[in-house]
Parts: structure tokens; sequence; C-alpha cells
């Protein structure tokens, strides 16, 4: 239990140290202020010697203790800002050095714009003694020193490395450290742009020899227009290496030209046109690409017209990497059909070789049609366009014949546009076999109108052909025969044969041949047989001269009764003489 004299004292104890903390914090206090003022004196001595360094360095000691208020309020205030200006230039002190040290270029020249800025604003308050001061500082601090020392080895290294490197194959950021130097360490913004353009181009020229001697022309174009975008990202128009670029390009792509190195011409000139956006407005290389590129698309042109098909399509085909030439090919490709309409077959029988054609035009409902003869198989094979925009029908028909035979568009009709095809081979009672045809595009198949054996038969018009000894009706006749639903019915007796007589009726033999079929032939006067040599395969083309068919002949195809032949260097048509 505490007793009453042990509280008081416990209280008399902590009274007396009360007391003595309050003594020795007023001992403090008062060192304090004596020690500040003593500062404040001394800085004040130096300040008035003129000597600022030493006074704002004395000032600042001062300012820490703030046991009490001291000096005029005016000179303390000055010297409260000249301790602003040394904190900041000890800042950018510190941050341009860190940024050096971690290779942040940009980062150096924010720091050193920086440092510019407030030593314009600092010189514009018209203090001599701040702007003193701050020069003072600077100087202590060697921050232009440090900067100067900086930019000019950025500046030497970066002239060394453009003498050095190797073009093309080196890091490149040379660029950007020379673009980041500040205008006076040039001289100024005219110099600096005066002396890096001098640079540049001295660089980019020897780049460019090398690379056009070691590298391929896509990639030449391909670097030089990466280095002109990375000038202009550094604020360059690079205009002198634009027209480095166009005067390489033109001379290779010319070069191309004149060799007629049509491939290497495509691919130069598909290179170029993906550079479009670094090139100068007007160019002289895109231009001659155009021209050159027009001038092809009319020769191909030209070759359609003169019916060189192939030589059309090739070229569109090569020139489809610089333009969209599928709306061209497919103008060549119908061309091509409508002159020669077996290419519908040949295109989806490639392998293949017919024996003969029966080619025409708006017959079964097709616009265009080709049928081939595979004698050796007993086969035909027919394609047919319904119109230019479909693609082709194709059909196939095996024969039931059994020895050589012959296909010929007849003048017999099951309607308008539905001509019968007569398949003429041997027959088993009578020497000839005739089998009437027509296509069916809608069921796809080969429709048998007819079949008949006679000694002869001849069409007459669209409906009637005249039989000579038919097998059954009309034998030991030569009989009329009418064309209806059922086939071919007789209609009447013409004539009777009689042995060894001459028949009171002759045949019509042409019947048999394809419709439009005949071109004139005669004898010179040597007796050799002469024939007429047309412009196309019918005898509605152009004469263009004339053959004598007892001399050797160079066939080169057998298109619908007509041969296609070589004659005095050129090519033309005559009718199938007849054996």
């Amino acid at each position: 239990m505490i007793t009453s004299d042990q509280k008081s004292i416990w209280v008399r104890n902590l009274m007396l140290t009360a007391v003595v903390v309050a003594l020795i914090f007023v001992a403090l206090k008062i060192d304090g202020s004596l020690k500040k003022i003593k500062l404040y004196d001394q800085a004040l001595a130096y300040y008035k010697a003129d000597n600022l360094l030493a006074a704002e360095q004395t000032f600042s000691q001062a300012d820490e203790y703030s046991s009490i208020e001291y000096g005029e309020k005016e000179w303390t205030a000055f010297m409260s800002g000249l301790t602003s200006i040394r904190l900041q230039l000890e800042g950018f002190k510190q941050a341009a050095q860190a940024a050096i040290g971690d290779k942040k270029e940009e980062e150096v020249l924010e720091t050193y714009r920086r440092y510019q800025s407030f030593k314009q604003e600092t010189l514009k308050q018209q203090d001599k003694q701040a702007a003193s001061f701050f020069q003072s500082v600077s100087a202590k601090l060697g921050l232009e020193k440090g900067w100067s020392d900086y930019y000019l080895q950025a500046l030497n290294q970066a002239k060394a490395h453009m003498r050095k490197a190797d073009p093309g194959t080196e890091n490149e950021s040379f660029v950007h450290t020379l673009v980041l130097i500040p205008d006076e360490f040039f001289g100024g913004k005219a110099q600096k742009e005066e002396e890096l353009n001098a640079l540049f181009q001295r660089y980019e020229t020897a780049k460019l020899q090398k690379l056009g001697t070691s590298l391929s022309f896509e990639d030449v174009i391909t670097r030089t227009a990466n280095s002109i975008k990375q000038y202009r990202q550094e604020g360059i128009t690079a205009e002198w290496l634009q027209k480095q670029l166009e005067r390489y390009a033109l001379s290779e792509i010319n070069q191309a030209i004149k060799e007629k190195d049509l491939s290497g011409f495509v691919t130069m000139a598909k290179a170029y046109q993906q550079i479009k956006d670094v090139l100068p407005d007007g160019s002289d290389v895109l231009a001659t690409i155009e021209g050159y590129l027009e001038n092809r698309v009319k020769q191909a042109e030209q070759y359609a017209k003169a019916h060189q098909f192939t030589k059309a399509m090739d070229l569109y085909q090569m020139l489809s990497g610089l333009l969209d030439t599928s709306s061209l090919i497919k103008g060549v490709e119908e061309r091509w059909t409508e002159y020669d309409p077996t290419r519908l077959l040949q295109m989806k029988y490639p392998d293949k070789t017919f024996d003969s054609f029966v080619t025409g035009r708006d017959h079964w409902g097709a616009k265009q049609y080709a049928i081939g003869v595979d004698e050796a198989e007993h086969h035909l094979y027919l394609a047919a366009k319904l119109s230019d925009d479909d693609n082709p029908v194709y059909m196939d028909q095996a024969l039931d014949v059994d020895a050589d035979f012959t296909l010929t568009l007849s003048k017999l009709r099951d309607g308008n546009e539905n001509p019968i095809l007569l398949v003429q081979t041997a027959g088993k009672e009578r020497p000839y076999s005739y089998v009437g045809i027509m296509p069916d595009l809608s069921r796809n198949a080969f429709l048998t109108r007819f079949s008949i054996e006679a000694d002869e038969l001849s069409a007459e018009d669209a409906e009637q052909v005249i039989v000579k000894n038919a097998a059954g009706k009309g034998e030991n006749e030569i009989a009329s025969f009418q064309l209806g639903e059922k086939g071919l019915a007789y209609r009447e007796k013409l004539a009777d044969l009689q042995p060894d007589s001459e028949e009171a009726v002759e045949p019509d033999t042409t019947g048999s041949q394809s419709e439009g079929q005949s071109g004139g032939s005669d004898a010179d006067a040597h007796g050799n047989s002469i024939a007429d040599v047309y412009a196309g395969p019918g005898n509605d083309y152009e004469i263009i001269g004339r053959v004598s068919l007892d001399s050797s002949i160079q066939i080169v195809t057998n298109l619908n009764g007509w041969y296609q032949i070589q004659f005095d260097g050129k090519e033309g048509w005559i009718l199938a003489p007849t054996p």
C-alpha cells in the first residue's frame, strides 16, 4: 500500500524532471538560435563580399535551424531563391548522369532542354546576382561541360561509325543519335541541317552502290525505302535519297526492257509498286512501268486479233502479277473458242487425239459446240457452250459399230435448230449402214433417230432422204424416205434398180457432207487437180491462194471436212478431197 509520503515524493520527482527537460530544451533553442544568428551573420558577410556561393551555402545551413526568425525578410527571400536555383541545378545533374549511364538518349536531351529553358527563365529576370549565381553553380557542377563532352563524343562516334560501317548490314541508330544532338553543337539549326544532309547523302550513296552489287533489286529498294521512312520519322525529307532510288530503279528496269526480260520486268515492277508511299509525286519509274505495261497489253491484244491465242494468253498470264488480267484472259479464251470450237474438247481431253471434228453454232440449244471423233475407240465426244457465261457441257457416246466410220452434219433436222448427225459405216446386208443421232443436251445423251442399211443415202432437205437399195422396205429401189417422230418412214419409190443399167434417178451423193462445205477445184493445163485455199474452214472465207492436189501437201489438222495446210510459208484451208 502506497503511503501519502511516497506519493508526494513521486510528484516532486516528476516536477523536477519536467523542469530539467524544459531547461535543456531552452538551452538547446538558445544554442540553435545563437548558431543560426552566427551563420546568418557569416552568410551576410559573404554576400557583402560578393561571394554568393559561400553566402548561399552558409545561409542554407542557417536555414536548417528553425529556432527563431532572424534577418531581414527581403534578404532572406533573395537567399532562399538562390537555394532554389542550386537545388534545381543539382537535380538536372543527377537526372543527366542517370540518363547517360542508362544510355537513354531521349532522356538526356529532355534534361538538357529543361536545363536550357530554366536557364533562359533565370536570365530573363534581369537580376545580375541571380544570373551570376546560376552561372557559378552550373560551372561548379560541370553541367554545360558535361553535356558538351557528351554530345561532341556522340557526334564524333556517329561520324566514325558512318565511315567504317558496312552499309545496310550494321545498326543505323547513329541517324537517330545525330538528329538528337542539339542545334548549337553544329553552330545553329541551318548549319546542323546542312551538315547532316551532307553526311547522310555520302553514307546513302555508298550504301546504295554496295547493295546494288550484292543484293537483288527487291532487297535494294526495300532497304532504301526503309531508310527513307526512318529519315522521315526523324523529320528529314530525304528528297535526295528518293532521287537516288529513282535513278537506280529506272536503270535496272530499263535494262530489263532492253533485254526483253518480261519476267524480270514484272518482278521488279511489282516490287517497286509496293513502295509507292515513299516515292515522289510523278515518279518517273512508275510512269515507265505504266507505259511499258500498256504496250504489252496492246501487244497481247494484237496477238489475239492475229489468232495467236497461245501467245496472247501467255503474255496476259505473265502480266497478271502487275494487274488483274482475269477478264482479259477470259476474253481471249472466248475468242479462241469462237475461232476454233475444237478447243472446247481439247481443254477437257488434253491427252486425246481426235481423228476429225464437227463444229458449229446455234444447234441443239448450244451457242457453240464441237464434236470429236475417235475412230479407233468408235467413240464420240461433245462439248457445248449454252451461253458465253456458262461452263461447257460435256457428253460422250460409244457407237455400236465394228468398222471405221465417218460423222457428218446432215441436212436433216428435227426442228429448226436440231440437225441430225449422220454416222456412216460398213453394213451387214448392204455396203453401208447409216445411223442418225442427235445430241439432247437437256438429257446429257445422244438420241438415235433412225438406223438404215443401203447402197447409198443422201439428204435432199430437212425432212427427206433418197435411199438406194435399202434393206427392207425400198429394196431394189431408189426411194424417198421421210423423217418423222419414229425415224425414217418409207414415202415413195422414185425408180427401180435395173441390173447392169443406169438408174433412172441419179441420187445426190453430197447430202452426207457437212452443211455449207463446198470448195472450188478444177484442173490445170496438165490435168492436175487444183483447189482453192481459204482463210478459214469454210467457203465463206476469203480465197487466199490455190494449190495442186497432186503435189505433196502438209496437212496441219482436219476440221469438219476441211484440211488446214501449210503452203508458201503460210496457213490456209482446203476442202478435204473426195477419194
